[in-house]
């Protein structure tokens, strides 16, 4: 019957992991994100792991691929950072130019071996789902309990997601996917041992471990941690990559779990700062930046930095009207014959270039020679 399928669906043995990672999860990860290009200050990894949405901060992001570090870790402060970057520089694995850390010889060996200890790493390619995927990895746990709760008829119990916020999003969700409880009821239980089956058994049973559901109670991620003996980082991280791998799944093979993912997309302002939304709408209607400065009583350069973020978190594609089409030209041209690899630089041959445009071009350079 239903009740046995959602208990069996959502009921798995947690088991101690036996591949242990290295002790230096936080570093080793931290190397792993590093390319031969990457090239920031300690201070900019700290800005990019706390999530600021600054131009220059979402810039370094795209310029150096650090999408994965994007917000994870807004606990460290920067002495916990000097701390990392000490380890690593230490043992050879960065070394320091200029204030830059770049990899080494040595720390590409190290990564590549990391790798294979922990290959689970979604080389994300862009900053848009940086705010989805916790607000969907407890979406997915609270859908869960709602189903099994439903299943066993049983009315009477304490919400995952307390929020009245949350609670009102997911109804409306549910109310709009246009189907009855029970056939939901079944499409998820059918999803979800699709989704458990399609991982390694660790995964599985780590994913599974954190159900909440009839007569079921999750365990806590410090019992977790514990239970697989991770570090507070490396659980994190793990979160933070299933969470994106289960959002990702198919359309048509999996129509709840990627239903799900787009809804709280939506909710999550599509990746920007609210503020920044708003401005994309408004702008994405035909209004001119000028009048949505005005209607919104910030300044134009506000307006701005709204688009540099859309452009920077979103790839949007609206970007060239806002760059006068000579400058858009001569920048290119500038580019391509190497004359220039500065605003400064540029400013001197074109006088009236502003830097919103400087940028905005050469963000689509770096996207062009990936």
């Amino acid at each position: 019957g239903n009740n046995d399928i959602i208990k069996s669906s959502i009921h798995f043995e947690i088991q101690r992991s036996e591949n242990k990672l290295a002790d230096h999860f936080l570093e080793n990860y931290i190397l792993s994100l590093f390319n031969n290009n990457t090239s920031v200050t300690i201070k900019q990894l700290s800005l990019i792991a706390s999530g600021k949405r600054t131009p220059s901060v979402l810039f370094n992001v795209e310029k150096n691929k650090l999408y994965a570090l994007f917000a994870l870790f807004p606990e460290l402060s920067i002495k916990d950072w000097e701390r990392i970057i000490h380890i690593l520089v230490t043992q050879q694995s960065l070394k320091i130019a200029d204030d830059h850390l770049r990899i080494t010889p040595t720390g590409i060996k190290e990564k590549e071996a990391f790798k294979k200890e922990f290959p689970f790493i979604n080389n994300l390619d862009q900053l848009r789902y940086a705010t989805t995927k916790q607000l969907f990895w407890n979406r997915f746990i609270f859908i869960t309990q709602i189903f099994s709760e439903y299943s066993y008829q049983n009315k009477d119990y304490v919400p995952y997601l307390s929020t009245i916020e949350n609670q009102s999003s997911i109804k409306k969700w549910l109310v709009g996917y246009g189907k009855a409880m029970d056939e939901l009821t079944l499409i998820w239980i059918e999803e979800l041992n699709a989704l458990l089956q399609s991982f390694s058994t660790d995964h599985s049973n780590f994913i599974a471990g954190h159900f909440v559901g009839h007569n079921l109670n999750g365990s806590t991620s410090r019992q977790i941690q514990n239970t697989y003996d991770l570090s507070t980082e490396h659980y994190k991280v793990l979160i933070d990559q299933l969470s994106y791998k289960i959002g990702q799944r198919d359309e048509n093979s999996f129509p709840l779990l990627s239903s799900l993912w787009k809804h709280t997309y939506k909710d999550s302002d599509e990746g920007l700062s609210h503020s920044a939304w708003i401005s994309k709408i408004l702008l994405e209607k035909g209004i001119n930046l000028d009048e949505v400065a005005k209607r919104r009583k910030l300044k134009n350069n506000t307006i701005k930095e709204h688009i540099l973020e859309c452009v920077l978190i979103k790839n949007w594609p609206h970007y060239k009207h806002y760059i006068a089409v000579t400058h858009y030209t001569e920048l290119h041209s500038l580019f391509e014959s190497k004359q220039v690899s500065t605003y400064a630089e540029a400013k001197t041959i074109i006088e009236d270039l502003d830097f919103f445009s400087y940028r905005l071009i050469e963000i689509e350079r770096i996207r062009q020679n990936d």
